[in-house]
């Protein structure tokens, strides 16, 4: 197998003051270090912060919704409601279980995108408005609830065999931790440290999945789970 030289680069992915960097080489060829790098359409930063991708996301959102509104602005309120769901909030909601944000200034970032598209779905674009009642009206949950239900059908999927595990679920339930309210889909909260890790998927998620009621984390599909979360949350 052949490597493009030029295409291959070094991260290191560290919080220390004083890193260790090491040189690599590919031939002859010293590789370039770069602090950020694209992954699967996911930005990665050697600082383990989601801020650069948080950013662009926003941003690129914000432009398809830029040409919704360019093009779209005679539009029935269905047709400008089906195309925002098809062409932004994918955008903003791509992969975002490894990435949800915890800091409000990034959630925010991303709510105001979708705050700007319910404007333009509802064509009310008044300062005495209330996008919050434009949202209700249109039954749009804020973004940062479709993340939080996203995460925790991913925990269903991983228990039930559905989606790859990474084995970072440790069963919580065994002969001697059984009680009254145990179930045997719990799993013990991992201990973190770092707000990268703490606020990672399963450190983040598991208290709210062990929280769940049994009928939901035992629910016989992904669809019925989905129902009943919806009714739960």
């Amino acid at each position: 197998m052949k490597f493009n030289k030029s295409k291959c680069l070094i991260m290191h992915m560290t919080h220390k003051r004083n890193p260790t960097i090491t040189k690599y080489l590919m031939g002859n060829v010293e590789l370039q270090v770069v602090k950020h790098h694209p992954y699967l359409g996911v930005e990665l930063s050697s600082d383990l912060s989601w801020a650069k991708h948080v950013a662009q996301t926003a941003n690129s959102a914000n432009k398809i919704l830029g040409l919704l509104k360019r093009n779209l602005w005679n539009c029935p309120q269905s047709t400008k409601e089906i195309a925002y769901k098809t062409l932004v909030r994918p955008k903003l909601e791509y992969a975002s279980a490894v990435w949800d944000p915890y800091r409000g200034i990034h959630k925010d970032a991303l709510e105001k995108v979708q705050r700007r598209a319910a404007r333009f779905v509802k064509n009310d674009y008044s300062y005495t408005s209330s996008v919050n009642n434009m949202m209700v009206d249109l039954k749009w949950d804020k973004l940062e609830t479709r993340r939080n239900k996203a995460r925790l059908v991913n925990i269903y999927k991983e228990s039930h065999g559905i989606s790859p595990s990474t084995n970072a679920l440790h069963p919580f339930v065994t002969s001697m931790h059984k009680t009254r309210t145990s179930h045997e889909l719990n799993y013990i909260i991992p201990q973190a440290k770092k707000d990268c890790y703490k606020y990672s998927l399963h450190p983040r998620t598991i208290p709210q999945w062990n929280n769940l009621p049994a009928e939901l984390k035992s629910a016989p599909s992904v669809l019925s789970f989905k129902q009943l979360l919806e009714n739960h949350i």
